[in-house]
């Protein structure tokens, strides 16, 4: 047996430096378990996020009812989602998200048609916030509306 080589399974090595030389096999296994600890890493804060409480709230945004003459609109951003304050003729207010439910375009609010416009996919809400048409599974999110003395609070829980 002297021209066969024998295999034999391959070693970390301690060089007379002190170092550590390792082989491809250790290699891979430490790559896949920092991957692996990123993986799960990600999965548990996204758990802790969903569970934490008021994880998901934001302060709400003030508005001076002297801005909101009857019939008319007001935009601002809630949470880092467009949105708007609507002032009905009767004096209501309605807070709406400007974020279409489809695949999240922003959505335009025509004063004239009283209604809004998704330019994705030509769909289009009513006043309220309902589907006329087009394909979004839902209405437009409805935000918290409170009024407070000569201020409207919108959003917040």
């Amino acid at each position: 047996m002297s021209g066969i080589p024998t295999l034999r399974e391959p070693q970390q090595v301690v060089e007379e430096t002190g170092k550590i030389q390792t082989d491809r096999r250790g290699l891979l296994k430490g790559l896949f378990a920092f991957l692996g600890s990123l993986v799960l890493g990600s999965f548990f804060y996204g758990l802790y996020r969903f569970m934490a409480p008021g994880a998901g709230t934001h302060p709400p945004v003030e508005v001076p009812l002297g801005e909101l003459a009857p019939g008319t609109a007001y935009s601002l951003q809630y949470g880092g989602s467009p949105g708007i304050l609507i002032r009905e003729e009767d004096g209501g207010l309605l807070a709406l998200s400007l974020v279409c439910t489809h695949l999240a375009c922003t959505v335009v609010w025509n004063p004239e048609k009283r209604e809004f416009h998704c330019p994705c996919h030509d769909a289009l809400f009513d006043a309220q916030g309902h589907v006329l048409s087009g394909p979004p599974p839902a209405p437009l999110e409805r935000w918290k509306v409170e009024m407070k003395g000569d201020r409207v609070l919108v959003g917040g829980a």
